[in-house]
């Protein structure tokens, strides 16, 4: 990857000069209320030709017609976290020209930069992903989600509450900019993410189903290797080892359920883990982070821990991890659980799992291999294939309003 990003930087930095917009629109900072509208940046333009030089460069060789230029824009947004107004941050991406195709709402993977945030925007997860669906005429819209771009504060790392409110309040926001940029919104919304924006893509189609709002209609949803059972199939699993980024991720998931479950994080990491937790995980340590952690996750955490884990006892954080599932619903819109069968980050037998859970209870779901691909692999060759199944949803003949 860093001998793409190389071979990528100088037509990145071409591109990225783009012409300007016309007037962007001005909001004012009251009231902060959810949703509303605090500012917006236009961050980036790239022509139709940037973007498929970039997919090409960066290895995504199958077909992906990118026949639109785009506009990247910054939103910044108000919610509320634990009930207080947080001003947070949102990569919003519009086709240069011509009426929307649909809304693409795109999850980000575990990430704890802040310099890749995707509102940055950072290369892979927001220029790459968004030219292969802005490219492709439909408005892109990712939010960074407390604790990246420009808020700080602990994620909500498979914290479901947070996530949902989070990820709503940046549509209500992208509805107001779209409109005052002179696009009109188009309710057919299509659900993607990788990794935690895969089981994150799960729990908001799930909660845009239960709204029934107009607004937001959501027409398909697709998980890339998202680990869905987050308590019995990928905490066991990172508990392992087996991923280069298991300390991490765990590390992250206990500083997040300790925030927002109100539990010492010293009743599941070891004393100087946890001290050291907060600061290392605030976005802008990611250097340190890195080369703090142990290779064997078992060493992060206590030994009571240790044995409740280990005997299947009762524990707070086990039982933080199962209210946070993805899995125990029917999906009403089609949903494909991608995964790839070499991940050892996040298992395959998580979307096999989902797949059964959700069709025992009637939902519409499948699980798509992508073949023999590790973590990183599953979502270059996954999106692609999303960005065709959504074209095939929303040509006109399948439209269903």
């Amino acid at each position: 990857m860093k001998r793409l990003l190389a071979a990528c930087f100088g037509l990145l930095m071409l591109a990225r000069c783009g012409s300007e917009p016309g007037r962007l629109p001005v909001y004012h900072d009251e009231p902060r209320v959810r949703g509303s509208v605090c500012r917006v940046e236009h961050v980036a333009a790239y022509p139709a030709v940037a973007l498929r030089l970039f997919l090409w460069f960066a290895g995504v060789r199958e077909a992906v017609p990118v026949s639109h230029g785009i506009d990247l824009y910054r939103i910044s947004y108000w919610s509320m976290v634990d009930g207080r107004s947080m001003l947070l941050s949102g990569l919003m991406v519009l086709p240069e020209s011509g009426p929307l195709r649909g809304t693409v709402l795109y999850m980000h993977g575990t990430n704890v930069d802040r310099r890749r945030s995707v509102s940055n925007p950072s290369f892979e997860e927001g220029v790459l992903v968004s030219g292969v669906f802005a490219g492709g005429g439909y408005l892109h819209l990712a939010p960074d989600l407390l604790g990246l771009g420009i808020s700080k504060g602990v994620q909500p790392y498979f914290y479901n509450p947070g996530t949902i409110d989070q990820t709503l309040d940046f549509l209500r926001a992208a509805q107001t900019v779209s409109k005052d940029l002179g696009r009109r919104w188009n309710a057919d919304i299509y659900i993607t993410g990788f990794s935690q924006g895969g089981h994150a893509s799960a729990v908001i189609q799930h909660a845009l189903e239960g709204l029934g709002n107009p607004s937001w209609h959501v027409i398909a949803g697709a998980g890339i290797a998202g680990p869905y059972d987050v308590a019995d199939i990928a905490l066991p699993l990172a508990m392992t080892g087996a991923a280069s980024g298991d300390s991490l991720y765990l590390t992250n998931l206990a500083l997040c359920y300790s925030t927002y479950y109100r539990q010492p994080l010293e009743s599941v990491l070891k004393p100087e883990r946890a001290a050291k937790a907060g600061i290392l995980l605030d976005g802008d340590h990611a250097d340190d982070l890195a080369k703090s952690l142990p290779t064997n996750p078992r060493e992060l955490f206590t030994p009571e821990f240790l044995t409740a884990f280990d005997r299947k006892q009762p524990h707070w954080f086990l039982n933080a991890a199962r209210e946070n599932e993805a899995y125990a619903w029917a999906p009403k819109a089609p949903f494909r659980a991608y995964y790839g069968d070499k991940d050892v980050d996040v298992a395959p037998e998580n979307a096999k799992f989902f797949v059964r859970e959700a069709l025992s209870r009637g939902g519409h779901v499948e699980a798509v291999s992508v073949g023999p691909e590790d973590h990183n692999g599953t979502a270059y060759h996954s999106i692609p294939r999303i960005r065709r199944w959504f074209d095939d949803l929303s040509a006109p003949s399948n439209a269903s309003h």
